[in-house]
């Protein structure tokens, strides 16, 4: 089995009460139905050891691959959502299988159907509140089009694309987006982000110390948002690593990675 890296990240924000204990997540993505075979039992006794006020997922948790297993995927997230609440955001897979139905048949369908019976929140262009103790949050995800993940090119995104998917956001409350692609970051922030958690990239597959991810699963070079901790006028953004890889199983330097985020309030407990 692969060893998995678990980092921590943390974010202070004026729109929590002071007298509020904030929020803390697990965050993961890219793990591709486990087929670079991390120990799914590790992982399971990190996120029980954390305790999280949720678990949110940044997509690609399965392959839209024709011949895929999801089942060890689909039974751990499972479990999962019967100890703490998921919110589960599609990525370029997920959304392959749920656009091409003649080539995968109601596959997509019957992972969100399984899932969401065991209590995994599907997020396809909706957003939740969520309330601790008056502490409000407003979590999102977005479900942008194939044509975002053509290999090779960035496609340009128009700027009223978010609000069509969307609608406005509250910029009253503290947003978390879920967005699969971190290439458009200046699109989300723009919306009203006030963090994006993405992933998609898997910290470009290989890592060179100084340099940075060389690859994205675009094939393209040196991905400007490969790995960690990114801001924009006021905007953060958050992409892993991910948890595994798919068809090219390359991550040289490179480990699956999960994540501890935390969101307090500035100057408070």
């Amino acid at each position: 089995m692969k060893k998995i890296d678990f980092n921590e990240y943390t974010i202070e924000t004026d729109k929590l009460p002071k007298d509020s204990a904030g929020y803390k997540f697990i965050v993961m993505s890219d793990l591709h139905s486990n087929s670079y075979g991390i120990d799914l039992h590790y992982v399971n006794r990190i996120v029980r050891r954390v305790k999280p006020d949720a678990v949110l997922i940044a997509g690609d948790m399965f392959n839209g691959i024709v011949h895929d297993d999801p089942s060890d995927v689909l039974n751990y997230l499972a479990v999962l959502a019967g100890h703490f609440p998921v919110f589960f955001a599609l990525g370029n897979h997920e959304y392959r299988m749920k656009l091409y139905e003649d080539t995968y048949g109601s596959r997509f369908y019957d992972i969100r159907d399984y899932l969401s019976e065991a209590g995994v929140v599907f997020l396809e262009d909706e957003t939740v509140i969520l309330d601790k103790d008056g502490a409000r949050l407003a979590l999102t995800g977005v479900e942008i089009d194939s044509a975002f993940y053509s290999k090779f090119r960035k496609t340009s995104m128009g700027s009223g694309l978010m609000e069509k998917h969307l609608g406005p956001a509250d910029r009253n409350i503290y947003n978390i987006l879920l967005a699969h692609n971190p290439e458009y970051f200046h699109r989300y922030a723009g919306w009203g982000a006030d963090l994006t958690i993405s992933g998609h990239n898997h910290g470009g597959m290989i890592r060179v110390p100084g340099i940075g991810g060389i690859f994205s699963p675009k094939l393209t070079l040196m991905p400007e948002y490969d790995w960690g901790m990114y801001e924009k006028d006021g905007s953060m953004m958050l992409v892993g690593k991910g948890m595994g890889a798919h068809s090219v199983k390359i991550r040289i330097n490179n480990r699956p990675e999960l994540i501890q985020l935390k969101i307090l309030a500035k100057n408070g407990l």
